[in-house]
């Protein structure tokens, strides 16, 4: 069977039907008067309620995660196996806080990515790589009190097998991460239509 052609969108109905493509992912895209614009990708109200809800989560997220973090890493000489899966969780949810949330402001604020291409690629692998790690020590200490309460008396192979968990709930968290460094792009093309003016056609790049 022959291909299909590969369907064309023009620029203004990739505009009106996303909401998550930013100012500069247009290229020449900034030819257009400021009026032209839809409002996803100016600054607007929501865009505000945005940056002042991840605002008070970053504050609360960072002052209550590295209370926890600072207070057990002090008291690591306990040996305790809860306190590590906790402590690891701690700092799970500090990756969030700190890369996640910081990153979801700046791109309210400025309705644009303007960090570079490098940078884009690793904050993208961190920030995908806190929500996992964070996920899957949740399903270690699931884990932990599960076999907890079917071999209570195997305390050394409890804190041995704890530790493997939580060694492969970072290397499950690295793996799955790594797509995020070649996630694909929205690129527009010019070309000129038949009214004289410029369009511009959406055809599928990296992001990053």
């Amino acid at each position: 069977m022959p291909d299909k052609p590969t369907e064309k969108v023009s620029f203004y109905e990739i505009l009106l039907n996303s909401s998550n493509l930013t100012s500069t992912s247009f290229g020449n895209a900034s030819k257009l008067a400021p009026g032209d614009l839809p409002t996803d990708l100016t600054f607007n109200d929501e865009n505000l309620m945005a940056v002042v809800a991840y605002s008070v989560l970053f504050v609360i997220a960072a002052s209550g995660n590295l209370t926890v973090f600072i207070t057990l890493f002090r008291n690591r000489h306990l040996k305790s196996r809860v306190n590590l899966f906790i402590l690891h969780l701690s700092l799970a949810d500090l990756i969030v806080a700190f890369i996640m949330v910081p990153m979801e402001i700046i791109w309210h604020a400025t309705v644009a990515w303007k960090g570079g291409d490098l940078a884009c690629r690793i904050l993208m692998f961190f920030r995908t790589f806190g929500l996992y790690l964070s996920s899957f020590i949740l399903v270690t200490i699931s884990l932990d009190r599960y076999f907890a309460i079917l071999h209570p008396l195997s305390l050394n192979d409890a804190n041995k097998r704890g530790k493997i968990m939580l060694l492969l709930s970072w290397i499950f968290s690295f793996v799955a991460s790594i797509p995020q460094v070649n996630r694909l792009r929205d690129q527009f093309d010019e070309v000129d239509n038949n009214n004289g003016e410029d369009m511009y056609i959406f055809s599928a790049k990296q992001l990053c």
